[in-house]
């Protein structure tokens, strides 16, 4: 009688903690500089009580409309938050704004469904969706949103394509595109009337998603170099 031959996972490496000294603090002052720069010229150059006058005479259903639909179409979603913070305040701007992300996470993931034919044809989901380790949706996830730069709407699109499930995607990236948006909305807001120690603390928040971010790469790195034995493996083993 042949013997089944048995394979030995091998252990994963261990994520080191983050420390401080790993991050690239020259490339995020850099960036934090430069977004800060252009920030302030643009917002030297407008009214902003003129246009917290003209934003409170929008209607709020139209606004609403705007900001739930206007994302899906790859409009950058930060003017957006922002203008939310400008026309219904922090208080009611944030919840509101996250039931739009909910609405657009949704959206994005049925969209991508009912095109999944035409995306499954192409070479490059396939080989991608090879390439993602076991329980690395995660991580994909949390990286993507956090990564700087990443247009919103590519994100919430690309990533059901690759195989996201929704319970993942929603669980992961709702309440992080949430809690991104808490500055730009909270900075809409208060536009009007910004101080040092507003911008300072919308400073400090951008090193933090940042430095997140960077781990997080390194996490999926280390996912990548090191994945799980695939469920072709196995069965060649047996």
């Amino acid at each position: 009688m042949a013997r089944t031959a048995t394979t030995v996972p091998r252990p994963r490496r261990r994520l080191p903690p983050l420390r401080l000294s790993d991050l690239p603090w020259g490339r995020i002052a850099t960036f934090v500089i430069v977004v800060a720069t252009i920030g302030a010229l643009i917002y030297s150059q407008i009214d902003v009580h003129e246009l917290h006058r003209k934003a409170a005479r929008m209607p709020a259903a139209l606004a609403l409309t705007l900001l739930a639909i206007l994302p899906l179409l790859g409009f950058p979603v930060s003017i957006l938050h922002v203008a939310a913070g400008i026309r219904f305040g922090a208080v009611l701007g944030l919840p509101l704004v996250a039931l739009t992300i909910l609405l657009q996470l949704l959206a994005s993931y049925a969209i991508v469904r009912v095109w999944r034919t035409h995306f499954e044809r192409a070479r490059w989901v396939e080989r991608v969706r090879k390439r993602i380790p076991k329980g690395a949706h995660s991580s994909i996830c949390i990286f993507a949103v956090l990564l700087p730069g990443a247009p919103y709407a590519g994100i919430n699109y690309v990533l059901p394509i690759t195989g996201v499930p929704l319970r993942t995607f929603i669980l992961c990236c709702l309440p992080l595109h949430t809690l991104r948006s808490t500055v730009t909305v909270i900075f809409g807001d208060q536009s009007d009337n910004l101080t040092p120690a507003r911008l300072a603390g919308l400073v400090a928040y951008a090193l933090t998603v940042l430095g997140v971010s960077f781990w997080m790469y390194r996490r999926l790195r280390r996912q990548f170099e090191n994945p799980p034995a695939a469920a072709g493996d196995r069965k060649r083993h047996a």
